[in-house]
């Protein structure tokens, strides 16, 4: 039975994936993301009992199929690697942490449904806010007891890691949500909220994650110039203020970095740019098969790093150094194909912007996660999916339409 009306429009067969799908955002956007795991993975087997929602789950062949060749490499990775039992376990645990999330999601955003865009978006926007609340206010108070600092300041339940990428991912969300009005007022609106974001993250002091929410924040306004050349304007000024705070030495640290002269033996022992290096040694190293899900902290110190640590600072790196080069590829390829689709599609779509939010959250959170791994951990990884999905998702609601226009030219 269809429910329709001007605020919501979804179909009662997918009312409880959609409100467990509630559940799970909702839980991620405050930071309990690595709870959100277990109704996921639960809702998706419990959907599969019944046959309509089963092949609905199924009908993305070409993901379905990537999945379960990337689950078979990894296993196979990971049999030959040390600590094989618990690392093959976590390879096949992998398909679900990547099934659930893509597939399932599909129930709140199809060509029936609109959940996600009426009820889980507004939702994120209210985390969102509540998120930058809690970061200016922090540096407020941190200000004036104990005088001007950048540090990092970070999110009651996200921590240091991840706090930059759910300021990422909900300011590219709330941007498409607040955009989704083609009033002038809803732009301007738009971008002062993508500003207070890009402060966020400067807060969060994560030099990576500044530069993917920059990018995400060009990609989300290519199409209104005018906010578009503002946004880099403050962002200048922002940055300029930033660096003569400490009388430029910012600045001359920055001219150092880029010239590899003061700071060089800094750099060169820096434990993310020496774990960089050591991921790579080890792809090199074990370039066909990896060394195994999850093994990367068991190998890391035998390459360079003073202490050990489980991420790479590079994704990639970190799939080739874990699954080996077919690992790599074959994660790229998710990647590539959801894009490609997304490209396809966003600009058809019947919510322009918020297509456009949720494939500029994706492309950011990858882009920050080439000087990072946090898709690593399981609420980065989780959300990172789920954008995945939905960006398919908008991809089979417009080639669903096609369809549809089709058949009708034919009657």
């Amino acid at each position: 039975m269809n429910i329709r009306s001007s605020f919501i429009r979804w179909v009662r067969k997918y009312g409880v994936e959609s409100v467990v799908l509630l559940v799970v955002f909702t839980g991620i956007w405050i930071g309990y993301g690595a709870y959100m795991w277990g109704p996921l993975v639960l809702g998706f087997l419990a959907a599969l009992f019944f046959k309509e929602k089963r092949v609905f789950l199924f009908r993305d062949r070409i993901l379905l199929a990537l999945v379960i060749v990337m689950t078979i490499n990894n296993i196979i990775s990971s049999l030959f690697a040390i600590d094989n039992p618990k690392t093959t376990l976590l390879s096949a645990l992998w398909f679900l942490g990547l099934i659930a999330p893509m597939f399932y999601v599909r129930f709140s955003l199809n060509e029936d449904n609109d959940f996600f865009i009426k009820w889980m978006l507004p939702i994120g926007f209210i985390c969102s806010l509540v998120i930058l609340l809690y970061l200016f206010s922090f540096f407020v108070h941190h200000s004036a007891t104990v005088g001007l600092e950048f540090k990092r300041y970070t999110f009651l339940t996200l921590g240091p890691a991840t706090t930059p990428d759910f300021v990422l991912i909900l300011g590219g969300l709330g941007y498409g949500w607040l955009r989704q009005k083609e009033d002038e007022k809803y732009r301007w609106l738009g971008l002062i909220y993508l500003l207070a974001c890009f402060l966020g993250m400067l807060l969060a002091f994560d030099r990576g994650g500044v530069m993917a929410f920059f990018i995400m924040s060009i990609l989300l306004l290519s199409f209104d110039y005018k906010r578009l050349i503002v946004f880099a304007a403050v962002c200048g000024v922002i940055a300029v203020l930033i660096l003569t705070v400490d009388a430029f030495s910012g600045l001359k640290r920055m001219i150092d970095y880029l010239y590899l002269q003061a700071t060089q033996q800094e750099l060169l022992e820096s434990q993310q740019i020496s774990t960089f290096r050591a991921g790579w040694e080890m792809a090199r190293e074990h370039w066909l098969l990896g060394v195994g899900t999850n093994n990367f902290s068991k190998y890391s110190e035998q390459y360079g790093p003073r202490i050990w640590w489980a991420y790479a600072h590079n994704i990639v790196i970190q799939w080739w150094a874990e699954n080996g080069i077919f690992g790599m590829i074959l994660n790229l390829s998710i990647v590539g194909v959801v894009i490609g689709r997304w490209l396809k599609s966003f600009r058809r779509y019947r919510y322009k912007y918020v297509a456009l939010g949720i494939g500029a959250s994706f492309i950011g959170l990858f882009i920050g996660n080439m000087t990072n791994s946090t898709i690593y951990i399981v609420k980065v990884g989780i959300m990172f999916y789920l954008l995945a999905g939905l960006m398919s998702a908008i991809y089979f609601v417009k080639k669903d339409e096609r369809k549809e226009m089709e058949n009708a030219r034919e009657v």
